[in-house]
């Protein structure tokens, strides 16, 4: 599965890294959201991100997404320890939520939520 990865921590992302890694996963990791405008090539099967970016919330590159018609079948994941997220994600058209600090348990049954038989 490509997943790609919008994260501005680099130790998450280095944990993210080794967890996708090591289920198999090809990760595409972009630390500030300007893989966005790129997405109708790189057509992931799952995409991560994080609310907190320097540029743009994640909540708002959600919403573009899911508005593009050749961008919204692809299913998105907001990660953040904001507060509200669930509702922060519902509002946005995400198709799942998940709070930082997450157990890695949480983070595979996500991701394998999304992988296509």
């Amino acid at each position: 599965m490509k997943i790609v990865v919008i994260e501005d921590n680099p130790d998450i992302m280095d944990v993210v890294d080794f967890i996708l890694s090591s289920d198999g996963h090809e990760l595409i990791p972009c630390n500030d959201g300007s893989i966005a405008a790129n997405l109708h090539n790189i057509n992931p099967d799952l995409i991560f991100i994080d609310e907190f970016l320097p540029v743009k919330r994640g909540s708002e590159i959600c919403k573009n997404i899911k508005a593009n018609p050749l961008l919204q079948h692809m299913p998105v994941v907001l990660i953040s320890t904001v507060p509200h997220l669930a509702t922060i994600a519902s509002q946005s058209g995400a198709d799942a939520y998940l709070e930082k600090p997450f157990e890695l348990s949480d983070f595979l049954a996500i991701t394998n939520s999304f992988v296509k038989v």
